[in-house]
């Protein structure tokens, strides 16, 4: 009797081993890391930014501008600087006011890229040759390792052939991963230079922003200054 018993032991073991070693388990996959969630600072309040009267230049100036956790704006840096028009630009963004940056829901500080173009009278169609890059001191800590998107190809509006006065347009544009406008929103419209500014966009190139070495979507503030037409 303990022989038969024994070997009816015997055979559930066995059978039970044959059914385990049959289970397909699933293999150990890592947890991936949380990524951060960014999302870059929004204008919210602008000011106009006038021609110098007594200023004949034109191009494309463009500046990092750094947005507090406030969404105060504090140190503004030229990254491409033009003579007489730099200053006027600086001036009247500083009185600007943001909504601050988010990194995971928590307002943090951030640097906004801001450009620029002082168009000529009569407009060209051509691209713009932007002066080169000026020497940079440090920038204010952001706590943050964050580097805006950058321009590296802009071209003048057209400028309307029915437009008398002069005229500024302020659009917000969305840059992807990829350095590319995929949204344009208009903070200041002024008709009817407005069609001409977002038109042009379209041929302006950016380099994407970067945080902790990843390309994220930003925003790039684009200021267009319209002369007023000169009638012969």
């Amino acid at each position: 009797m303990s022989e038969v018993l024994t070997m009816g032991r015997f055979i559930a073991a066995a059978f039970a081993f044959a059914c385990f070693s049959s289970l397909t388990l699933a293999p150990c996959v890592p947890r991936p890391a949380e990524e951060s969630h960014f999302q870059p600072a929004l204008a919210v309040s602008i000011s106009d930014i006038t021609i110098p009267f007594q200023s004949l230049a034109n191009g494309t100036v463009v500046l990092n501008v750094t947005v507090s956790e406030k969404g105060e704006v504090g140190d503004v840096q030229a990254r491409r600087d033009i003579a007489s028009i730099t200053e006027q630009a600086i001036r009247s963004i500083k009185t600007w006011k943001f909504a601050p940056a988010r990194l995971n829901g928590n307002a943090v500080a951030s640097i906004v890229t801001v450009a620029v173009t002082f168009n000529p009278v009569p407009p060209l169609s051509a691209n713009v040759p932007l002066p080169p890059l000026v020497q940079q001191g440090e920038r204010a800590p952001i706590h943050l390792d964050f580097h805006p998107a950058g321009v590296t190809q802009a071209t003048f509006p057209t400028y309307p052939v029915n437009a008398l006065n002069p005229g500024t347009v302020i659009l917000e544009a969305s840059i992807n991963e990829a350095g590319r406008v995929h949204q344009t929103s208009v903070l200041r419209d002024a008709p009817p230079f407005t069609a001409s500014a977002l038109r042009a966009v379209g041929d302006w190139r950016f380099i994407s922003a970067n945080l902790n070495g990843m390309p994220v979507e930003s925003k790039v503030v684009l200021v267009f200054c319209f002369r007023q037409s000169v009638t012969y």
